[in-house]
């Protein structure tokens, strides 16, 4: 079973954590959720 990080809110500080999780470990696997109709790219 691989690795797995849930992110709750896909704005800033989500996509910023999902970008540092990736680099740390290429291989988890992340799932973010965001309720609002825009998630950011900018991380």
């Amino acid at each position: 079973m691989p690795d797995r990080l849930l992110i709750i809110g896909g704005v800033a500080g989500g996509t910023s954590a999902a970008s540092r999780a990736r680099r740390i470990n290429p291989g988890l696997e992340i799932v973010l959720f965001e309720k609002g109709p825009f998630v950011s790219y900018s991380a």
